[in-house]
């Protein structure tokens, strides 16, 4: 098991799937929906250290979850549905259209900052409330960040082990304020990533383009980002 995994995480890569128009929905609405709910328990596993603020355990709606991060599921036919709603508010999405023209689901994933009054303890912190800044550089939030990352990753994987193409986009337009209200996604919450999953067959398709990560290949070398310590026992500062 831990030799596969270990190819499964060297197998996954970007893969921007881009089609000029929408593409049909798939009818196996049931098995998309399966694979989905699949995706999202593994998110789930992800690790995280702090609980959220209890401000978005208050909010009126059904996430109360203590974890620092929320997850919006758009199925292919709603991926459809936010494309048009797109072009008829002419909103200049790029890449993000072309994507959403072909997925076979997308997750819109955010995390939680702690709310800036909630840690402003020296007068740095409180210029940063005063000025409205979207969260306070801390430890706390730096452990939320990370373990939002960490659901990613663990939905990238899982969609690699199962074939999907997948694309973590950081956004784009879709941090627009239109189109956050038109998801109806608080905007106490940022988003950390727009992961895209695409058909399997997506590369055999006609009119299609696939793009891979840019940088793929650069910088994997170990010894360019790793070094072992040899510690001195008789050494004190």
């Amino acid at each position: 098991m831990r030799i596969r995994m270990d190819d499964i995480i060297k197998k996954r890569k970007t893969q921007k799937v881009l089609a000029d128009k929408p593409w049909p929905v798939d009818q196996d609405r049931e098995g998309l929906k399966k694979m989905i709910n699949e995706l999202l328990d593994l998110a789930g596993h992800a690790p995280y250290h702090k609980k959220c603020h209890e401000r978005y355990s208050e909010v009126e709606n059904d996430l109360d979850s203590c974890v620092p991060w929320r997850f919006y599921v758009l199925d292919a036919q709603n991926c459809r549905t936010l494309y048009h709603y797109i072009a008829r508010q002419d909103i200049k999405a790029g890449k993000i259209s072309n994507m959403l023209a072909a997925a076979d689901a997308l997750f819109l994933v955010t995390w939680l900052p702690d709310p800036p009054e909630a840690t402003a303890t020296d007068e740095e912190d409180k210029m940063q409330v005063e000025e409205s800044l979207p969260f306070t550089g801390n430890m706390r939030n730096m452990e939320h960040i990370a373990a939002a990352s960490t659901a990613i990753q663990n939905v990238l994987i899982g969609a690699t082990a199962r074939n999907i193409p997948n694309y973590w986009s950081s956004g784009g337009q879709l941090r627009n304020l239109v189109l956050r209200q038109y998801l109806n996604i608080s905007l106490q919450e940022i988003l950390l990533g727009a992961v895209f999953l695409f058909p399997e067959d997506a590369e055999n398709r006609n009119n299609v383009m696939i793009k891979s990560g840019a940088m793929r290949d650069q910088g994997k070398e170990k010894s360019t980002w790793s070094r072992w310590l040899q510690l001195d026992m008789e050494k004190q500062v």
